[in-house]
C-alpha cells in the first residue's frame, strides 16, 4: 500500500476505501471501540501509518468532547524557576496521556488575554495559569470556566476568585528570610521588587515588613527599590542607592534572578563585599545569581514538585468534574538555603 501522490489531506473515507470498510468502522477502530475486533483495529492503524493519515483534531474534540491538550501560561522563559516548574508539568502530562502547549505572557495582561483566547479556540481541556492579568482578566477566566475549561492557578493565587492554586507560603517564606538576615545582625535590609502589583510580590513585601516589626526595626521606605526582572534597571537603581550613602547591609530580592544579579553586580562594582558588607538573598532563581561567584541565601521553592502537583490537580478535575468543589489550595514546602 503506497501513500497517495496528491497533496490533498487524507480523510477518514480515504482510509475506509483503501480497506474496503465503512468510515464508521475506521472511526470506531481509531477510538478503540469495544465492538470492533482486535484484528480490524490493527489493520486500520497499520493503514493509517502507511497512508500517512492523521485524525482531524477538531473532529476528535467534537466526537470525544475532550482534546487531551492542556495550556500552560507563565511569565518568562529566562527564569529557571519557571522552566523547572514547566518541566514537572510536561513530564507529568506525558505520563497521563496529555499534551501541553506552553505560552509566555511577559507580565502583560493583554498578551495573557490573547493567549487564553487562543487556548480556548483550539479546545484545550484545561489551563494552568500563572496570571499576569489578575483582576483585569478575572471575568475572562470565569467565562472560560463556565464554558467548561478547567483553570488552576500556579505559583500565584488569583485573589477574590474561586480558582484553586498551588503555591508556596510566600509571606511566611519572606518573613523567615528577613529574619535570617536580621539574626546575623543586619538591620538595614533593602527590599528589591514590588513594581508590578503581582500577588506573590505583595505577599513577600508583607512578610518582609512583618519581620521588621517583629524585631522592632522601623520600616524605611528608602530601602524599597521598585524594579522588575531587569538586570540593567536593578543595577542602576542599586548604584544610586549606594552612591546616595543610604545605609544597606542586606538585600532581599523577590523579582527573580535577573534583578538579583543586577543588584549584586552593583554592590561588587562599588568595591563592597558580599556577604561581609551586604548579605544578598533572593527567591528561587540561583542559576543566574550564582554567576556572581559569591555566597547568598535563596528560598528554594520546589518548582519541579510544584509543577507536577499543579498538573495532577488539574487532570483530576478534568477527569472527575465532581471534584471541582472539594479540592483545596495546596502549599508546597520550601527551604531557605545558602548557596
Amino acid at each position: 500500500m503506497k501513500p497517495t501522490n496528491t497533496r490533498k489531506k487524507l480523510t477518514l473515507k480515504d482510509v475506509a476505501n483503501a480497506l474496503s470498510i465503512t468510515p464508521a468502522t475506521v472511526s470506531k477502530a481509531l477510538r478503540d471501540s469495544s465492538d470492533i475486533s482486535a484484528e480490524t483495529k490493527e489493520r486500520v492503524k497499520k493503514a493509517c501509518d502507511e497512508l500517512g493519515y492523521r485524525p482531524n483534531l477538531l473532529a476528535r474534540i467534537l466526537t470525544n468532547k475532550k482534546s487531551k491538550i492542556l495550556g500552560v501560561i507563565f511569565p518568562d522563559l529566562r527564569i529557571s524557576f519557571f522552566s523547572e516548574a514547566v518541566r514537572g508539568m510536561y513530564e507529568e502530562a506525558t505520563k497521563k496521556g496529555y499534551e501541553c502547549i506552553f505560552l509566555v505572557h511577559d507580565e502583560d495582561a493583554e498578551k495573557e488575554k490573547q493567549k487564553m483566547e487562543f487556548l480556548s479556540d483550539i479546545g484545550v481541556d484545561g489551563i494552568l495559569l500563572n496570571s499576569a492579568g489578575g483582576k483585569k482578566n478575572l471575568k475572562l477566566y470565569k467565562r472560560f470556566s463556565e464554558e467548561g475549561i478547567k483553570i488552576l492557578s500556579w505559583d500565584r493565587k488569583l485573589e477574590d476568585s474561586c480558582f484553586k492554586s498551588v503555591t508556596i507560603d510566600d509571606k511566611k517564606a519572606s518573613f523567615e528570610l528577613t529574619n535570617k538576615l536580621i539574626s546575623q545582625g543586619r538591620k538595614n535590609i533593602l527590599f528589591l521588587g514590588l513594581s508590578s502589583g503581582i500577588s506573590v510580590e505583595i505577599a513577600r513585601f508583607e512578610g518582609y515588613k512583618a519581620a521588621l516589626k517583629a524585631n522592632s526595626i522601623k520600616f524605611n521606605p528608602n530601602l524599597v527599590i521598585e524594579t522588575f526582572r531587569s538586570t540593567k534597571d536593578s543595577y542602576q537603581k542599586m548604584i544610586e542607592v549606594l552612591k546616595n550613602n543610604i545605609k544597606v547591609d542586606g538585600v532581599i530580592s523577590v523579582g527573580g534572578g535577573l534583578s538579583t544579579f543586577g543588584a549584586g553586580k552593583a554592590i561588587l562594582d562599588q568595591g563592597l563585599s558580599i556577604p561581609d558588607d551586604i548579605i544578598l538573598s533572593e527567591f528561587g532563581d540561583n542559576d543566574i545569581v550564582s554567576r556572581l561567584g559569591v555566597p547568598f541565601y535563596t528560598v528554594f521553592q520546589n518548582p519541579y514538585k510544584l509543577g507536577k502537583t499543579a498538573l495532577n490537580m488539574l487532570v483530576k478535575v478534568i477527569e472527575n468534574p465532581k471534584l471541582k468543589d472539594s479540592i483545596q489550595d495546596v502549599q508546597i514546602e520550601y527551604k531557605i538555603l545558602q548557596r
